[in-house]
């Protein structure tokens, strides 16, 4: 006697990934009548790179916004060239919208506040977040823009910044850097003195990573240190940090 097996096909959807080494799709396919169907996976991108842009205050502020690979970001406010509020923290991003549920603002008289962040970004175009932060007089959340600078997409070396830089005559705070050919940096901001050192960002975008040490009896910052970025676009030196306790900030321009 013969035996007879069956094979027996169940039409059941099969999931698959499409798009080749870096799949961008999650694909089904129906085997009832072979058809496949594919939907784009979220992006988790995030908004890096260099942008400046305007803040929605009575006040006039200039915003420049730093964001990194890892998603931290540091959001600058200027009024005249002088530093009036830091926003820092580290965003996550799905689809072209960005959150941060837990932001800190520094204020240039010293006060600290948390808050959040959202927004909506274009990749190397437009950026626009609120923050629940805001400066006084101003009395609701804050906005701000920015557009995307290309100089983030160039490195920078050393042998860039190895000179001696200062803040354009009446920007407060008043303060002068000088680097020296091996990356190491000395200078002072009001009543603190700093050391410390950079090198190119491995990333080979047009960042600097550094470390910062203060000392002044009077400096808020004293036997304090932290990391830094520094970044050089149309002449105009930035650097921000923040501690890792996240209590106090740093931030100087100079040219």
């Amino acid at each position: 006697m013969k035996r007879f097996s069956k094979l027996m096909l169940l039409a059941l959807p099969i999931l698959a990934a499409c798009g080749g080494g870096n799949d961008d799709k999650t694909c089904v396919t129906d085997l009832s009548n072979l058809t496949k169907s594919c939907v784009a996976n979220p992006s988790h991108a995030l908004p890096e790179g260099i942008w400046y842009g305007s803040v929605n205050s009575s006040q006039s502020i200039a915003a420049q916004t730093i964001v990194l690979e890892n998603g931290q970001y540091f959001s600058i406010y200027t009024q005249g060239g002088s530093f009036v509020w830091l926003i820092e923290g580290i965003m996550t991003a799905t689809d072209g919208a960005f959150t941060d549920p837990a932001t800190v603002g520094f204020h240039s008289l010293g006060a600290i506040r948390g808050g959040t962040l959202s927004g909506t970004f274009s990749t190397k175009s437009t950026l626009t977040a609120t923050t629940s932060l805001f400066v006084s007089p101003d009395t609701t959340a804050t906005s701000f823009n920015g557009n995307y600078n290309t100089t983030y997409d160039t490195p920078i070396g050393i042998s860039d910044v190895a000179r001696t830089w200062n803040s354009a005559t009446g920007v407060t705070p008043a303060s002068t850097i000088t680097f020296a050919a091996d990356g190491t940096a000395r200078g002072t901001q009001s009543a603190c003195a700093f050391t410390g050192s950079f090198k190119p960002r491995s990333t080979g975008k047009h960042l600097l990573d550094g470390t910062l040490n203060f000392t002044g009896s009077l400096c808020s910052l004293d036997n304090m240190s932290m990391s830094a970025e520094a970044t050089v676009v149309n002449g105009q030196l930035t650097i921000v940090g923040v501690t890792p306790q996240r209590d106090q900030a740093f931030y100087l321009s100079a040219q």
